[in-house]
C-alpha cells in the first residue's frame, strides 16, 4: 500500500523576510495561500531537477483560495494560475557626447576659415629676411571684423550739497481747496406762513394737508396729506419732497431735496413758506 502523494505535513524552516513578503504579495494577487505557492515552488524546482513532482495521473494541483481549509486536491480540474511574468528592465539609452556650439565672434561677423594646406608638389613661399620683408597678404573680405565704438555715456549731473551741510527743505504742499459745503446754521429754524410763525423743533417736521399726520397743516385739496418734510441731518436743514403730486418749488423750479438757508422761500402749490434762523 503506497502513501498518499497529496498528504500534507506541517514543516518549519527558516526564510528571509523579504522573500516571505514577496510570497505574501503573490498570494494576494493570485488569490491563493502562501502554503500553495511554497509547495508549487518546490514542485517546480523538483521538476527542473528531474525528480518529477507531479501528482497522480499527471494533473496539476489547483491553488486553494485564501482562508479555505480544503486541500488543493478537493477541486480537480481547476486551472493552475500562471506564474507572474518576468520583470524586463529596458537597457539604458546610449550616451552620446554633444560638442557645445562655438561662441560667435565679436561684432557679429563670421571668422575667416583657416587656409587650405598646399597641394602636393607646391612649395610654400620662402620667407625673406632683410630690411624689406614681404608683407602678409590682406585678409579676405569675409574676415573683416566690424567693431562699433560704444555710445558715449551721458554726463552725470551731481547736485551740489547745500552750504553748511544742512538738508534741503521740501517745498510746502499746495493749499487745499475750500469746500463749498455751507456752514451749519446758528439758531432755531422758523417757518412763516400766512403771518403765523411755526418753530421747527423736530428732526422730521411734516408739512401737509392731514391734521393728524402733519406738523404744519395747509388746508388745500391740491396739497398732499404728507407733502414735504423738513429734515435735520449732518448739522443742516433740508426740505424734502415726499412724493407729492404738485411738488415743491424754489425760484420757479421744482426741487426734490435742497439745503435750507436763511431767508429762503419755498412754494407748496400756491402757498409760500419763508424760512429763517432766529
Amino acid at each position: 500500500m503506497t502513501s498518499d502523494p497529496n498528504k500534507k505535513t506541517t514543516r518549519s524552516f527558516q526564510c528571509r523576510e523579504a522573500l516571505w513578503q514577496k510570497f505574501e504579495q503573490m498570494a494576494r494577487e493570485l488569490e491563493c495561500s502562501v502554503d500553495y505557492l511554497i509547495n508549487d515552488s518546490m514542485k517546480q524546482y523538483a521538476r527542473q531537477r528531474g525528480y518529477g513532482a507531479t501528482g497522480p495521473g499527471g494533473q496539476s494541483i489547483p491553488p486553494p483560495l485564501v482562508g479555505s481549509a480544503s486541500p488543493p486536491s478537493s477541486r480537480p480540474g481547476a486551472p493552475t494560475p500562471p506564474p507572474p511574468p518576468p520583470l524586463v528592465v529596458p537597457p539604458p539609452p546610449p550616451v552620446t557626447s554633444v560638442a557645445p556650439p562655438l561662441p560667435p565672434p565679436v561684432g557679429g561677423s563670421r571668422a575667416a576659415p583657416p587656409p587650405a594646406p598646399p597641394g602636393p608638389g607646391v612649395r610654400p613661399p620662402a620667407k625673406r629676411t632683410g630690411p624689406n620683408p614681404v608683407p602678409p597678404p590682406p585678409p579676405p573680405p569675409n574676415a573683416t571684423v566690424s567693431r562699433r565704438a560704444p555710445p558715449p555715456l551721458a554726463p552725470s549731473r551731481s547736485i551740489p550739497p547745500p552750504p553748511g551741510g544742512a538738508k534741503p527743505v521740501p517745498p510746502p504742499p499746495p493749499p487745499m481747496p475750500q469746500s463749498s459745503v455751507p456752514s451749519p446754521p446758528s439758531g432755531a429754524l422758523t417757518i412763516t406762513y400766512q403771518g403765523e410763525v411755526f418753530q421747527v423743533t423736530k428732526d422730521r417736521f411734516i408739512i401737509g394737508r392731514g391734521k393728524q399726520t402733519s406738523d404744519l397743516t395747509i388746508k388745500d385739496p391740491n396739497v398732499s396729506r404728507q407733502h414735504a418734510m423738513i429734515e435735520f441731518l449732518t448739522a443742516q436743514y433740508y426740505i424734502v419732497d415726499m412724493g407729492s403730486t404738485n411738488g415743491v418749488e424754489y425760484n420757479g423750479q421744482r426741487v426734490q431735496r435742497k439745503v435750507i438757508s436763511d431767508g429762503d422761500t419755498f412754494k407748496v402749490c400756491d402757498h409760500e413758506l419763508r424760512f429763517s434762523f432766529q
